[in-house]
């Protein structure tokens, strides 16, 4: 065999990997992560509630801290979700509570000083 012809099998085999590297390697680097999905903004007689669902892949149990400001009011709650599984959050605010209208929620895992996912609502 000449050296060209090994240079090309070699040259294709190296192409072939890095082809399946591309496709296969970003699904397997993006198993583990957190999800917030399913918001809602529901409003009853007198009252408005959130809510939304977190999803765990993160590869074992983990324990998420909400942090919740209404009016200059703080309220934290935690929650520990198993891997592979999903939970609910509810949150209701009284209207009378409300004085600029501005409610934010901060999701963390635990251990981490930044929030994964932050969300806002606008209510007069």
């Amino acid at each position: 065999m000449s050296k060209l012809r090994i240079i090309y099998i070699a040259s294709l085999v190296i192409l072939g990997v890095l082809i399946a590297f591309t496709i296969f390697r970003p699904m397997v680097a993006g198993e583990k992560y957190s999800e917030v999905q399913k918001e809602q903004l529901l409003e009853r007689e007198g009252e408005w509630i959130i809510q939304f669902v977190i999803i765990n892949h993160e590869g074992r149990d983990q324990k998420y801290t909400i942090n919740v400001l209404v009016s200059e009011k703080s309220y934290t709650d935690t929650m520990l979700i198993p891997d592979g599984a999903k939970s609910s959050y509810t949150f209701h605010i009284r209207h009378n509570t409300i004085t600029d209208g501005d409610v934010s929620f901060a999701i963390y895992k635990e251990g981490e000083a930044t929030p994964f996912e932050q969300i806002t609502y606008y209510l007069k």
